[in-house]
Order: C-alpha cells, then sequence, then structure tokens
C-alpha cells in the first residue's frame, strides 16, 4: 500500500480538525498508508505572507524537520501546499518537496468519491492560491460532482474572497466589499465548499470586526449618555473612554 505524509496546517490543527479527520479518511479509502508527522507545526506561511522572511524561514525549518522526502506530502489546504511547494524550498535553499493539494492528489490517483452530496446544491469558490498559483480548479469540482452534488456556479469565480491573511483583519471594511461581489450567484446554492480553510473564515472574520468595532461605538455612546445625565444631575460624569492614539508619520526624507 502506497505511503502519503499528511500536511494537518496550523489552522486545520487549530479551527478545522474535522476537515484534517475527513482528509485522512479519503486517504485511506484512495487506497494509501497515510502517516502523520507528529513533529509537524507550520510551514511559515503567515509570517513570509507579512514579509517577515526570518520568522518565516524559523518556522518553516520545522516543516522540513518534520517531513521526509520518501513519500508525497498532502494537504487539504490549497495555500499551504502553494507555500510549501513553492517558496519553501527557496526560503530555506532546500530541494523541493512533493507537495500535493488533497484534491488535485485524490483525482490524480482517479479516486471515486462515494454519493454522500447527492441532492446537494453547492458552489465550490476558488481561492486564489489554488487558482492562480497551483492552477488547481477542474479537480476539486469533479470530485464534488462524483459525489452527486449539482455545481452551482458563481458570477465571477475567479475573483478574490478578500481574505488575504491578515488583510482580512486590518481592512475589514474592503475585505467585505470584495467578499459581497465575489459571493453573487451562490446565495442560489445551499453551501459554499472550498479547498482552502482560510476562505471559509474570510466572511467570519469580517463579521467578527464588524461586531466588534459595532460594540465600541455602542460603548462610546453609552458613555456619553452617561455623561450628559450626571452633568444634568449635578454629578461628576464618568471618563471619556481611551482612544488609541494614532501612530505618528515619519517625515519623509528630503530630496537632494
Amino acid at each position: 500500500m502506497p505511503v502519503v505524509q499528511l500536511f494537518a496546517t496550523c489552522l486545520g490543527d487549530l479551527a478545522f480538525p474535522e476537515a484534517v479527520a475527513d482528509a485522512e479518511s479519503l486517504l485511506r479509502q484512495a487506497g494509501h498508508e497515510v502517516a502523520f508527522p507528529p513533529r509537524q507545526v507550520c510551514c511559515g506561511q503567515p509570517a513570509f505572507n507579512a514579509g517577515h522572511r526570518g520568522p518565516a524561514r524559523r518556522v518553516a525549518r520545522s516543516f522540513a524537520r518534520a517531513f521526509s522526502r520518501e513519500a508525497p506530502i498532502v494537504t487539504p489546504s490549497g495555500s499551504c501546499a502553494t507555500m510549501a511547494s513553492h517558496y519553501l524550498p527557496e526560503l530555506l535553499g532546500v530541494e523541493p518537496y512533493e507537495v500535493w493539494e488533497l484534491s488535485a492528489f485524490l483525482a490524480s490517483v482517479g479516486f471515486r468519491p462515494l454519493p454522500r452530496n447527492a441532492g446537494r446544491r453547492i458552489a465550490y469558490h476558488d481561492s486564489c492560491h489554488m487558482l492562480r498559483e497551483l492552477h488547481v480548479s477542474e479537480q476539486p469540482r469533479r470530485l464534488l460532482g462524483g459525489s452527486g452534488a449539482e455545481l452551482v456556479p458563481f458570477a465571477r469565480p475567479d475573483l478574490c474572497c478578500g481574505f488575504g491573511g491578515t488583510f482580512s483583519v486590518r481592512q475589514p471594511d474592503v475585505s467585505g466589499a470584495m467578499a459581497d461581489e465575489k459571493l453573487a450567484g451562490g446565495e442560489a446554492a445551499g453551501t459554499i465548499g472550498t479547498a482552502d480553510p482560510g476562505r471559509a473564515t474570510a466572511p467570519r472574520t469580517v463579521a467578527e470586526v464588524k461586531a466588534a468595532e459595532a460594540e465600541l461605538d455602542a460603548e462610546r455612546d453609552r458613555n456619553m449618555a452617561r455623561g450628559t445625565a450626571a452633568a444634568n444631575l449635578g454629578g461628576t460624569p464618568p471618563p471619556p473612554p481611551v482612544v488609541a492614539p494614532a501612530p505618528a508619520k515619519k517625515p519623509s526624507p528630503k530630496r537632494p
């Protein structure tokens, strides 16, 4: 029985452990023995995408220590597959690993899924990493169709969902607008599926940031109302809410 190494990814481990367990189950159904290197942590992608090459290199070394070159590495994450196959080798100065995104690997070995999605309408979301860097698009759709699902197309499946790692936290309004544009047409489906778990968190992340901002605005309004009431009664108004000062702008260098 051929052996594959399963890379859970840090997001899979912390946020989507059921997806990792399902990946292992699918690989076994496809006739493979699944090895799970216990020392695996992260591929370094978050730090790498933020421009912190030193920290990314330190984290990426844990990937190199955990995985061998004797068997393919399969991961249920398109962005992590991109990082491990395209950028990690150059970052560490090592030979490339054989890294597969899960749906691409299953399609390559001719896996036929069970009809678990019969009668379901699913809109498949292409992540930027999978579509533009791994060039994986038809394989997950083929597997979903083989599982009995009716695929519902997005109006613009090529658009970015606005996640972009920390971008969705730093620019929630722009990220939310991008997500709304991407999801147009998907409302006709009962389910939206993706092979990149980070992209599944994008709408939730944007919603949480907006909810936090709304709560801060509400708290500020409550403090102002209490202050006005206390002043009218001759009491002491509560202290104003603490607002962090904006970071000082560095002066532009003078041109010679």
